[in-house]
């Protein structure tokens, strides 16, 4: 009969942490860091499984109302806790103040990206697809997510760029990391090829677009919005590859919104444009 596991020694844990800080280390371990109660939260919800969590000894000793409503819940999904030096946890968060707890997740399988397409045409309603070329800063990866999320996205695709599973990324997700099917590719080809052969209208955001976006149709089609990097935009190889680009009007004082922002105002209108009513053909 085997005995209860010993418990893991935080330094080990620790070390865990910091490993997750890097691609290379959350690929080899196939956890990513999250932080803070709300986070926490989010992913219990979610039903994301949980590696380790780490707790402050302040506050384990001196648990608030929420830190103790947490303790519980991970107590009941018998996931267990780890109490470390407050220096060693404020080290890790770099002294920010989401909450004295920080958990290593589970990163979750990513879809394929055929199947997910094939599965598309079974479905009733517009699907769309996310696809975010060469994103460079984590914080806007994050942001993404949750604009995605928070407008009916199915799937975002980072092609190349910044790590969606980043610490900073799963932090600004707000939780979006946990709800949205990520799919990570570094060719463009094979994502052109896929979308085409799956007749996903591809549209993609540009400030120098001769089409403005409240001119633009989209049909009934499922639909792929690709936006790029945050200094360069989309590459000169997808701009001449996608069926649309288009731009948003804009003040003649400024050259360009956030990413963030005509991102949300670019799926706004995929989601709630009135498509015509008979169908275009493939």
């Amino acid at each position: 009969m085997q005995g209860t596991p010993k418990p893991i020694p935080w330094p080990r844990i620790v070390a865990d942490c910091k490993r997750a800080l890097s691609v290379a280390g959350r690929q080899q371990l196939g956890l990513f860091a999250i932080e803070g109660f709300r986070l926490l939260q989010r992913a219990l919800a979610s039903g994301t499984p949980l590696a380790h969590t780490l707790i402050g000894e302040t506050d384990h000793k001196e648990p608030s109302p929420q830190l103790q409503h947490l303790l519980q819940e991970l107590a009941s999904l018998n996931y267990p806790v780890t109490c470390v030096p407050d220096d060693v946890l404020a080290m890790l968060t770099e002294g920010r103040t989401f909450g004295s707890v920080l958990a290593l997740a589970k990163i979750p399988p990513a879809p394929s990206l055929e199947p997910l397409l094939e599965g598309w045409k079974k479905q009733s309603g517009r699907k769309k697809l996310l696809v975010l070329e060469s994103m460079m800063d984590p914080g806007n990866v994050g942001a993404l997510l949750r604009t995605a999320h928070a407008l009916g996205v199915d799937a975002v695709v980072a092609l190349r760029g910044a790590d969606p599973f980043h610490p900073r990324a799963a932090r600004t997700s707000m939780g979006s990391i946990f709800r949205i099917p990520v799919i990570r590719l570094e060719s463009t080809q094979h994502l052109l090829q896929a979308l085409r052969e799956n007749h996903v209208l591809t549209i993609g955001a540009a400030t120098e677009a001769a089409t403005l976006l409240p001119d633009a149709t989209f049909g009934r089609k499922d639909v792929a919005l690709f936006v790029g990097n945050e200094g360069k935009g989309l590459s000169p190889q997808l701009r001449g590859a996608l069926d649309q680009l288009v731009a948003i009007p804009m003040s003649s004082a400024i050259d360009s919104f956030s990413v963030n922002a005509a991102t949300a105002v670019i799926l706004y209108a995929l989601t709630h444009t009135t498509p015509p009513q008979v169908p275009l053909h493939s």
